[in-house]
C-alpha cells in the first residue's frame, strides 16, 4: 500500500507539476497568473502522511519548482512550513467532511507561499522598495490566492479520495 501511495507521488511530482506549471490552461488562469500547484499537489499528500514524509515531500517539490524559476527566491521555506502544519492536521484525525475545506486550506497555504516570496524578493532585492513594486506583488498575490482556492477542491479532493483509495 505505501508501494503505491509513493508511486502515486513520484508520477504527480515529476511528470503532472512540471506539465501544470509550464502548460496551464487559460482557463484555470486570471490575467495570466496560474494556481500555485505546488500547494494543491503538497495538501493532500500532507493530510495523509506523516510529517517526515510530508516534509520529503515538501523539499523534492521546493527543489523542482526552485529549477523552473529564475528567481533567487525559492518556494522551499513556505512548502517545508505547510507540510509540517497540515501532516499535524491530518495526524489528530480531522476528517475534511466539507468540499471548500481544502479550498480554504489551500487559500491560507497560497498566501503564505506568496508572501513568503513576497519577502524574499524584497530582502534580496532591496532596490526595489518602491511603490510600483509593492502594488504588482500584492495584485499577484490576490490573484494567485483566488483561483487557487478555486481550483483546489476539485484537484485536490480528488487526489485525496486517490489516497484513501489506496489506503
Amino acid at each position: 500500500m505505501v508501494r503505491k501511495e509513493i508511486k502515486l507521488l513520484i508520477f504527480l511530482t515529476i511528470i503532472c507539476l512540471p506539465i501544470f506549471i509550464v502548460s496551464s490552461p487559460d482557463f484555470l488562469k486570471i490575467n495570466g497568473i496560474a494556481p500555485c500547484w505546488p500547494v494543491v499537489f503538497l495538501l493532500p499528500f500532507s493530510l495523509k502522511n506523516t510529517p517526515a514524509r510530508s516534509v520529503i515531500a515538501a523539499i523534492s517539490m521546493g527543489i523542482l519548482i526552485d529549477s523552473f524559476t529564475v528567481s533567487d527566491a525559492s518556494y522551499i521555506p513556505s512548502l517545508l512550513f505547510l507540510s509540517f502544519v497540515w501532516s499535524q492536521y491530518g495526524l489528530h484525525n480531522k476528517k475534511i467532511e466539507l468540499f471548500l475545506n481544502i479550498g480554504l486550506m489551500a487559500i491560507f497555504g497560497t498566501a503564505i507561499v506568496g508572501f513568503s516570496i513576497w519577502v524574499q524578493k524584497i530582502i534580496l532585492y532591496s532596490i526595489l522598495r518602491n511603490n510600483w513594486f509593492h502594488s504588482w506583488s500584492i495584485y499577484v498575490l490576490i490573484c494567485e490566492v483566488v483561483i487557487t482556492g478555486l481550483v483546489a477542491p476539485f484537484f485536490s479532493s480528488w487526489l485525496l479520495f486517490a489516497y484513501k483509495k489506496v489506503n
